[in-house]
């Protein structure tokens, strides 16, 4: 590399460099246009208990849902959240669903399903189906959940939903025997693991989704109390400034 082009490609990491420094990374939440306002008049959320789905996933690439392994990740994933919702002094209360409002639940958790795949998509990016527009100005909606919280006595909502793919013992055995064939080839061709995301929403009674964070990373485990809370943690390592 000549000395010019080593000057020039100093230039460039140091310009990349100050503008990490400088606090310039995009921010790994979105806030609706009128958070500011709405958020002030939520004096208490409702917390549903998470929804946690946790698959084995084969060393062919099949997954299989484990019931028991989603039961434990619920509760691990719901103490962590608890812990940080505590520690922030957010004013919310667990509720318990009863069958009088059952099938409405089942709808918002659907619906905040639903939603949350497209704001991951096309406003949080990045990706070739992200829309700037989106990303810009973020307003998403799962409509009027006001019934709901005036049932339970709250203002807004607070929805989480959780997913973990767990290799088989087949799996990491294929994806030693990979990296072990890489060091001899210089070419590393083996199945990825599996990935843990953990979305996080704020919703007022109008469906309107006010906050809304997520992440996706791998070496967790939901189903273990420490890895679960860790990496809700890091979900949530930036709180709104409203809700605190």
């Amino acid at each position: 590399m000549s000395h010019l082009n080593f000057r020039k490609y100093l230039s460039i990491f140091l310009i990349v460099l100050m503008i990490l420094l400088s606090g310039c990374v995009p921010k790994n939440y979105k806030t609706h246009p009128q958070y500011d306002i709405s958020c002030k008049s939520i004096n208490k959320y409702c917390l549903i208990k998470p929804e946690v789905k946790i698959v084995s996933l084969s060393a062919g690439g099949v997954t299989e849902v484990r019931d028991d392994w989603c039961a434990q990740g619920l509760e691990n994933v719901l103490s962590a959240l608890q812990k940080n919702l505590d520690r922030e002094n957010v004013n919310y209360k667990l509720i318990n669903i009863d069958e009088n409002i059952n099938k409405d639940i089942e709808d918002i958790q659907a619906l905040y399903r639903a939603v949350s795949q497209s704001i991951r998509i096309h406003a949080m990016g990045p990706g070739p189906h992200m829309f700037p527009d989106k990303a810009a100005s973020f307003e998403y909606s799962i409509g009027p959940i006001d019934s709901v919280l005036d049932y339970y006595d709250c203002d807004g909502l607070i929805i989480v939903y959780g997913t973990d793919a767990i290799s088989t013992g087949g799996r990491k055995a294929l994806m030693a025997l990979g990296a072990v064939a890489g060091v001899f080839t210089g070419v590393v061709v083996m199945p990825g693991g599996g990935a843990t995301t953990v979305n996080f929403a704020l919703i007022d009674k109008n469906g309107d989704i006010l906050y809304y964070t997520s992440k996706e990373g791998g070496g967790f485990d939901l189903r273990q109390p420490g890895s679960a809370l860790s990496f809700v943690d890091q979900v949530l390592a930036e709180y709104p400034e409203c809700i605190r």
